[in-house]
């Protein structure tokens, strides 16, 4: 049985095979030449490599993105960085790269590697207070409103979104109505 470990923040990685008794005693012999029959092979070491973890991203910082990565595709990592904070205001979805070195890592990832981006959505969820929700206009304004509001008022908002809210609407503890909202959701 081969398995495979990789230690995070390690930079050793290490195969570890269990060997049945034969062949611990062909090993123990000391020959020089030891048979291994072709059911014991089980692949090179590049076959065992874990998969690289997928980058995630939204649509637009998906779009963004590319259209970075097309203006400046032969761009070292920092002045990718440096683009991204200096024209935050073409590119304010890829902005939250910038933010901590977990990021700027998975950002330069995806810049050499762009196959490792998986697009997704950002999850969304409704918040209720009491008897009224938490919407968003088409002006991007955030209020409560009753269950019997204007039906074309979204409700269903992500994180961001709701901080956001919190900001514009002073209310604190909004996320955390999120989160438990999201909880419900998986249950």
């Amino acid at each position: 049985m081969v398995k495979y470990e990789k230690h995070l923040y390690k930079v050793d990685d290490r195969v570890v095979i269990k060997l049945d008794n034969t062949a611990k005693n062909r090993l123990n012999k000391g020959r020089d030449n030891i048979t291994i029959i072709n059911e014991q092979v089980l692949g090179k070491l590049e076959n065992f490599q874990p998969a690289e973890e997928k980058i995630k991203m939204t649509v637009e910082e998906a779009k963004e993105f590319e259209e970075l990565k097309s203006r400046i595709s032969s761009a070292r990592i920092y002045m990718v960085l440096f683009s991204i904070i200096n024209n935050c205001t073409q590119f304010p979805a890829l902005y939250k790269f910038q933010a901590n070195d977990i990021n700027q890592f998975n950002l330069a990832k995806a810049w050499v590697n762009p196959s490792l981006i998986e697009v997704s959505e950002p999850e969304k969820y409704e918040i209720k207070i009491g008897r009224q929700y938490l919407q968003l206009n088409k002006s991007n304004v955030f209020l409560l409103a009753s269950e019997l509001g204007i039906v074309s008022l979204r409700t269903e908002l992500t994180l961001d979104e709701v901080k956001e809210a919190e900001k514009q609407l002073g209310i604190q503890g909004l996320q955390a109505k999120w989160h438990e909202a999201a909880k419900e959701e998986t249950k």
